[in-house]
C-alpha cells in the first residue's frame, strides 16, 4: 500500500470517528447546559474560599492547564497520523 493510500484510509477512519461524535452532541450539549449552573457556584464558592479578586483570574488558572492538555492531544494525534500512515505505507 502506498502513501497516499494509507493517508486516504486514515482519513477515512477519522472521518468515521468524527461522525461517531456527531451522533452525541446533543447529548453532550445539554449536559453542559444542565450542569452550567452547578459548575459556576462551584466557581463562586471557590472564589470566595481562596480570596481570588475575580471569577476572571480563575478561569484563567483553569483554561491554562486545559488548554495545554488540549494541545498535548492534538501533538499525539498528528503525531500518530504520520506513525500510522508510514506503517501503513
Amino acid at each position: 500500500m502506498g502513501y497516499l493510500a494509507a493517508v486516504e484510509r486514515f482519513v477515512k477512519i477519522m472521518a468515521m470517528v468524527w461522525a461517531g461524535s456527531q451522533v452525541t452532541k446533543l447529548v453532550r450539549a445539554g449536559g453542559a447546559l444542565a450542569l452550567a449552573p452547578i459548575v459556576d457556584r462551584g466557581l463562586s464558592w471557590f472564589t470566595v474560599k481562596f480570596k481570588f479578586e475575580s471569577q476572571g483570574k480563575l478561569h484563567f488558572l483553569c483554561i491554562q492547564p486545559f488548554m495545554a492538555i488540549v494541545g498535548f492531544c492534538f501533538g499525539l494525534a498528528l503525531i500518530l497520523f504520520f506513525i500510522v500512515t508510514l506503517l501503513w505505507a
